[in-house]
C-alpha cells in the first residue's frame, strides 16, 4: 500500500465529500481510493484514537531479577 500526492483532477471518493482529491491510495499499483486533505485529516484522527501502540519499556526502570534456588 501506498499513498502519493494525486496529479489528476478527481473528486474525492468519500460519500458527500465534493473536494478534489489531493491523495491517493494506491494498492498493487493500481489506484483504490481518491482523498481530499479534510478526509484524509478526518480518517488520521479517528484511525489514532482506536489504534494506540503498546509503551516503550523505560530502560532506566529497575527490572525483576530472577532468582535461582540452590537446593
Amino acid at each position: 500500500m501506498e499513498i502519493k500526492k494525486c496529479l489528476v483532477k478527481t473528486k474525492c471518493d468519500i460519500l458527500g465529500c465534493k473536494n478534489l482529491a489531493d491523495y491517493c491510495i494506491l494498492n498493487n499499483g493500481k489506484n483504490t481510493l481518491n482523498l481530499c486533505k479534510n478526509c484524509t485529516n478526518e480518517i488520521y484522527d479517528t484511525l489514532g484514537k482506536i489504534l494506540i501502540p503498546k509503551p516503550v519499556i523505560p530502560p532506566f526502570k529497575k527490572q525483576k531479577k530472577i532468582e535461582v534456588k540452590n537446593g
